[in-house]
């Protein structure tokens, strides 16, 4: 019998014609469906600026070299997300320090960002925060600005998870993305994420001294002649971090529809949520007053212990299960280099004991979901 995915792509007829019209056209990459997509996302996101990039990855690595962060800096990020939110700050010589979440949003907590920053020491070098809006919920960025500029730090939106989230500011719903109190947001385009270009991302920003530089940065730091066009100069070294023109037809079709495919994204949240509540043992996410989850993942916590004989139990059934994440700082690399251990981040490491991310995915239907749910609350009975 064959397994029903944790998470999945969603493509359809229109994007798959969309793809093959500029498979037949002249430009396959470096065309005008690059900026195209960039408009797109600006349109949908209200950012002045954007850059289609190679993945997310490659986005939160020149977020932190656009804001000239380098060697001997700081930036700090929560233990509870995918390596690349750290991984960044090596990327350009900076050292990646953690704070732990909160125990209701799962974000970095900002009582213990407040703490940590206070202690002179701490914040010694600090120069940007990675802040993760982990699953698609909304982390409170207002409320971190307010503590990072006394301390001249800037705000990097990891919204990986988030493409979609909206937040209420000042009477008015606005989208994730926006970098209303942010220096720039990156968007991760990975198939299981709200769209996808099979792989791929974007840094958005109100700040055109960053956007110009992630331009060049994304072409190996050229910059070419005006009056002769074959003429180009390299003043910083970049990297190839292009995306091509058909993933970008990809993405703007699917752009398309991402407020259609959301709300179905949450629907599926509602039924589990209405299914699961009364549930004994389980724990169902938490969503702040005033903002709208575009539900990247649908994570249930329990108690220690019985979260790997229910992945097992739902695995034995054939419904594949995920753990988002391990923490960061009990990876071998990041014990090595930074002296972190268990015990550090209670917090962090008690809720990746209890986790379990449940299949969500705009093509799970009604029926395959349902038999989720059943065998759920089986293992609780």
């Amino acid at each position: 019998m064959k397994s029903l995915l944790y998470s999945c792509q969603y493509i359809d007829g229109n994007d798959i014609d969309e793809v093959v019209k500029v498979l037949k056209s002249d430009w396959i990459t470096q065309g005008p469906k690059i900026g195209e997509f960039e408009a797109a996302l600006c349109e949908y996101t209200s950012a002045k600026y954007s850059v289609a990039l190679s993945s997310g990855t490659a986005a939160l690595h020149l977020s932190l070299l656009t804001l000239g962060i380098g060697k001997g800096d700081k930036i700090i990020t929560s233990p509870i997300t995918f390596s690349a939110s750290a991984n960044c700050a090596l990327y350009v010589g900076a050292r990646p320090l953690f704070v732990d979440i909160d125990d209701k949003t799962y974000h970095l907590d900002i009582e213990k960002l407040k703490s940590f920053l206070k202690v002179p020491s701490n914040r010694k070098g600090v120069k940007a925060i990675v802040s993760v809006h982990f699953m698609g919920t909304v982390a409170d960025i207002a409320e971190m600005k307010k503590i990072c500029d006394r301390y001249g730090i800037s705000i990097v939106e990891d919204a990986a998870h988030a493409l979609g989230a909206a937040y209420k500011f000042k009477d008015k719903w606005i989208k994730v993305g926006r970098c209303e109190d942010s220096k720039a947001t990156i968007f991760s385009f990975h198939p299981i994420k709200q769209i996808t270009t099979g792989e791929g991302g974007a840094l958005l920003t109100n700040d055109k001294k960053i956007y110009k530089s992630a331009l060049r940065l994304r072409h190996h730091g050229i910059v070419r002649s005006s009056k002769k066009p074959w003429s180009y100069d390299i003043p910083q070294v970049g990297f190839n971090y292009r995306i091509t023109d058909f993933q970008c037809a990809l993405g703007i079709s699917q752009l398309k529809k991402i407020d259609k495919m959301i709300n179905i994204r949450r629907r599926i949240v509602g039924y589990y949520n209405e299914s699961l509540r009364k549930v004994e043992g389980i724990r169902l996410p938490y969503e702040r007053e005033g903002t709208n989850a575009s539900y990247h993942l649908y994570v249930i916590r329990m108690q220690r212990g019985r979260r790997d004989k229910l992945y097992s139990y739902l695995k034995e059934n054939n419904i594949s299960t995920q753990v988002n994440y391990i923490p960061l700082h009990l990876l071998s690399y990041y014990r090595n280099l930074l002296g972190y251990r268990r015990g550090d981040f209670l917090v962090s490491e008690r809720y990746s004991a209890e986790c379990l991310s449940l299949p969500l995915y705009v093509g799970l239907s009604r029926r395959d979901q349902s038999k989720v749910i059943k065998r759920v609350r089986e293992f609780f009975q």
